[in-house]
């Protein structure tokens, strides 16, 4: 197996990405939703680094329609949702004039359709020339991970780079709920630079419900690229773009070489904790992993199926965590995991990738996720077991808006005297009561800083006609 299709996830861990003087990401801007692109300066609030923001909007085809420079002035948090395309592409940089160590720049997209929300973290960029000589970029589309529900339209988003992609044969691997494959070769014209360009499964292979059984599978993309980082955005949603939910995909981890970690502990998924308003959520374990056979478990009552592929599994009441354990203690670095839900008046679930933690995972005390005063908004803090959660601590709260330079901040003791590693949820009025005053009808971000490193921040925006949506923090 050739070196590109070795990822270091340790290095990924330490931030080893080279010298860093650009951060970027790359957004789709649909039809007929209101879609809202949300930076916060974290770069000045993390690590006291200066950027200015490059703004770039494409057509489908990547021909550059506007560019604009925006300061983090007289805000700490910038919206941008109006602009000069219908359709097409939207590039946010980040540039410095001293290392930022991360490539990938930390913004919210914000999908806001008629009878939905729905956000997504940044996904798709195009690598920078220098992680491109040195050989810190992996540009083989390999993506698996997408969810595919025959009741919905199902389309994957993939933006090109800066080079120019010849016209080739790719493949798409379809897994129905039996974990039986079926491959399907189809053409992908030649591609511009920056050009968007949509893998729609209903006309790359019409039959696939067939195949699934007319039941929910998953899609696994295989394709050649130059220059881009290949995640891609996946969507669901309806013909008019009314209901509308996005994730984006993952590596097909069973093409990759990934560190491994030798564990009796094994790898742990905690829950998230909802205030009754999702109906009941669902753990998507996504087929594309490392061959190897695993031992599930809903905290501790053993699944009565070993894991060797793909599942959607109803979540029990009041469980708080999934664990998977092996026969041999090995536990891959990636084990790609989702969290799925919906609310009474939701059409398309929400789902949230997510993942494992393992003993070599990060530890991790500063994070941040969008919030918002135009939909409820939830905290959600999860504690996993495997990185020792502490039974006292603080937790330190900032929240920073579109409008002004403030911060407001708030400290809580915690002193957990019994299931201190149970999930917790607060509504953000819990912890700031004036926080719709303070963010003024907009979306603004909040921070957690916390010794508890166990702890991992995601919030949820809810509405009651429109659904709910979740994501993790940065």
């Amino acid at each position: 197996m050739s070196k590109e299709f070795h990822i270091n996830q340790e290095k990924n861990f330490r931030a080893e990405f080279g010298p860093i003087f650009r951060s970027s990401g790359i957004f789709y801007l649909p039809k007929n939703v209101k879609t809202t692109i949300s930076v916060t300066n974290y770069w000045k609030f993390k690590n006291n680094k200066n950027v200015s923001l490059l703004i770039s909007e494409r057509n489908m085809k990547g021909k550059l329609v506007q560019r604009k420079v925006i300061n983090f002035l007289n805000s700490n948090v910038i919206n941008i949702s109006n602009f000069s395309i219908k359709e097409g592409s939207v590039e946010v940089e980040a540039y410095a004039n001293s290392n930022i160590r991360i490539p990938y720049a930390a913004v919210m997209v914000v999908y806001d359709a008629s009878n939905s929300i729905s956000m997504v973290h940044t996904y798709g960029r195009n690598h920078s020339l220098i992680e491109l000589e040195d050989k810190n970029s992996i540009t083989r589309g390999r993506e698996s991970c997408w969810t595919i529900k025959p009741k919905f339209k199902n389309t994957a988003i993939f933006h090109n780079g800066h080079l120019r992609v010849k016209s080739q044969v790719a493949k798409i691997i379809l897994t129905n709920f039996k974990n039986k494959d079926k491959i399907f070769n189809f053409k992908i014209p030649n591609l511009n630079p920056f050009e968007t360009f949509k893998f729609e499964l209903e006309k790359i292979f019409s039959k696939y419900s067939a195949h699934l059984m007319n039941k929910e599978g998953f899609g696994t993309l295989h394709f050649e690229n130059n220059s881009s980082f290949t995640r891609l955005l996946i969507i669901w949603s309806d013909k008019s773009n009314k209901n509308f939910q996005v994730t984006h995909s993952n590596f097909d981890y069973s093409k990759y070489i990934t560190n491994k970690n030798i564990s009796s502990k094994g790898a742990e998924m905690p829950f998230v904790k909802f205030k009754k308003n999702i109906q009941k959520s669902q753990l998507v374990i996504y087929p594309k992993f490392e061959k190897n056979r695993f031992f599930l478990k809903f905290d501790k009552k053993k699944f009565n199926e070993n894991i060797t592929g793909g599942k959607i599994l109803d979540i029990p009441n009041n469980v708080e965590r999934a664990t998977f354990s092996t026969k041999n203690n090995v536990i891959p670095s990636r084990l790609v995991t989702a969290l799925s839900g919906k609310s009474k008046n939701q059409k398309i679930p929400f789902e949230c990738s997510l993942g494992v933690v393992h003993e070599k995972t990060a530890k991790k005390r500063f994070s941040w996720s969008l919030i918002s005063s135009k939909y409820k908004t939830f905290i959600h803090l999860n504690f996993n077991n495997i990185l020792m959660p502490q039974k006292k601590f603080y937790l330190y709260f900032n929240i920073y808006n579109s409008k002004n330079l403030k911060v407001l901040k708030r400290k809580f003791l915690i002193n957990k005297n019994k299931d201190f590693s149970a999930p917790m949820v607060y509504g953000l009025g819990e912890i700031f009561p004036k926080y719709k005053n303070f963010l003024k009808n907009d979306f603004g971000y909040i921070s957690l800083f916390t010794d508890n490193s166990s702890i991992r921040m995601l919030t949820s925006l809810y509405n009651e006609r429109k659904g709910l949506t979740l994501e993790h923090s940065f």
